[in-house]
């Protein structure tokens, strides 16, 4: 995963423990939801000051944005790995199941 998919990916999941919306987060640093939605998807680059803004709206260090740990545990894996099978369709999950099989697990 990339760096900006990381930064999404903290934000997000820093919004939702907090309990805000998008659309909440957007009015704290005075942007637009689609704009907090498209940094969440890494669809954007988010600016130096955004990133100070956001850190502050969410109550956190900004250094904290960068820390991606908790994305390296089992726990958050085995979350992603079933999200991906419940979300795909039937060729994706059979795409996948191909894979798994050649693992040889």
């Amino acid at each position: 995963m990339d760096e900006l998919a990381l930064i999404g990916k903290k934000i997000s999941k820093i919004r939702v423990k907090r309990g805000l919306t998008q659309e909440n987060l957007a009015e704290m640093v005075h942007y637009s939801a689609n704009h907090i939605a498209k940094l969440e998807s890494a669809r954007t680059n988010p600016s130096f000051n955004l990133l100070v803004n956001i850190a502050r709206a969410l109550k956190i260090e900004i250094k904290d944005l960068f820390d991606y740990e908790d994305f390296n545990t089992t726990e958050y894996m085995k979350k992603e790995l079933l999200n991906t099978i419940k979300n795909s369709n039937d060729e994706t999950i059979k795409l996948l199941y191909k894979f798994y099989k050649t693992l040889n697990v």
